[in-house]
C-alpha cells in the first residue's frame, strides 16, 4: 500500500505478486492491474487481465479498467463496445453517470455524433434530473455546431490552389511553403526551357509535379491533424471538468489485503 501511494507502481507489483503465491483473489488482480494501468502499460492490461464478474460493482470497476486501458492505445471502438455490452439498469445510482462519461469519452475522441445524440437518449431516462448530465449533455450539443475540417475538401482546396488547403485546416505557414515549392521550381523548369535547357526544365518540371501531388496529400493530412487536435481539446475539457478516469478510485485496500 505504502509502495502504491508513492507512485511506485512495479515495485508494488512486484510485492502483491508476492501475495498471490499464497492465495489469488479477484480484488489483487485488479489491484495489480491497475497499477499496470497506472505505470502506462495498457498493452498488459488489454492482453492479460480478464474482468470480474463476481458482482456487478466489481464487474463495473473491472470493465472501466479494459475501457479505459484501449482508450490510452486510441483503440476508441474497442473502448466504446467494452462498455456498450453493459445495460445502466444492471448498475447502481452511483455509477450511472460515471457509465455515461466512459462511454462518450471514446465518441468524443472519434468524432461519432451520431453514436453520442444515441447515448444521449438512451441515457436520459435513467439521468435526465442528474446535474452533470445535463450539463455534459448540453456541452456535447455545443460541439456539432462547431464543425471539423473536411480532409477531402482540403485535399480538393490544394490541388486548385497549393497550399489553399493548408490554410484551410488551420496552418498558413505549411501552406504558403506548398505554395512556393510548387511555384518555385515551375517557374525554374519554365526558365531553364525558354533558354534551350530542357534536361535542367524538365527536372524541375519532376520536381514541381512531385511537390504538387505532395501538397494535395498534406492538405489532408493537415486536416485529419487540425481535427485530431480539435477532439483532444474537447476530451481534455470533458475530462477537466467531469474527472478523468483513476482506476484507483475503486481499489478497496481492506478486500485486496484481506
Amino acid at each position: 500500500k505504502e509502495l502504491y501511494e508513492n507512485g511506485r507502481y512495479f515495485d508494488c507489483i512486484g510485492e502483491t505478486g508476492k501475495l498471490h503465491l499464497n492465495k489469488k483473489t479477484p480484488s489483487m488482480d485488479y489491484f495489480i492491474f491497475s497499477n499496470y494501468y497506472l505505470a502506462g502499460q495498457y498493452t498488459t492490461v488489454i492482453n492479460n487481465y480478464t474482468a470480474d464478474s463476481s458482482s456487478d460493482d466489481t464487474k463495473f470497476h473491472s470493465l472501466l479498467l479494459l475501457s479505459g486501458s484501449f482508450l490510452k492505445e486510441g483503440m476508441y471502438f474497442e473502448s466504446y463496445q467494452i462498455l456498450k455490452n453493459t445495460e445502466y439498469r444492471d448498475l447502481s445510482d452511483k455509477y450511472m453517470f460515471t457509465m455515461f462519461l466512459r462511454r462518450i469519452e471514446p465518441l468524443v475522441l472519434s468524432a461519432e455524433s451520431d453514436r453520442i445524440d444515441l447515448e444521449i437518449k438512451e441515457s436520459e431516462r435513467f439521468l435526465e434530473d442528474n446535474y452533470n448530465f445535463i450539463k455534459l449533455r448540453e456541452e456535447l450539443q455545443l460541439y456539432k455546431s462547431d464543425g471539423l475540417k473536411s480532409p477531402a475538401f482540403a485535399a480538393l482546396m490544394s490541388s486548385a490552389l497549393p497550399g489553399l488547403g493548408q490554410v484551410y485546416s488551420g496552418y498558413p505557414v505549411e501552406g504558403l511553403i506548398s505554395l512556393l515549392s510548387v511555384v518555385a521550381t515551375a517557374a525554374g523548369g519554365l526558365y531553364m526551357r525558354s533558354n534551350d535547357r530542357k534536361g535542367f526544365s524538365y527536372t524541375l518540371f519532376f520536381f514541381s509535379g512531385l511537390f504538387y501531388s505532395g501538397n494535395i496529400y498534406g492538405a489532408y493530412n493537415s486536416a485529419e491533424s487540425a481535427n485530431r487536435e480539435v477532439l483532444r481539446d474537447r476530451h481534455n475539457r470533458i475530462t477537466a471538468e467531469f474527472g478523468s478516469y483513476n482506476p484507483g478510485d475503486y481499489i478497496e485496500f481492506e478486500s485486496v489485503f484481506n
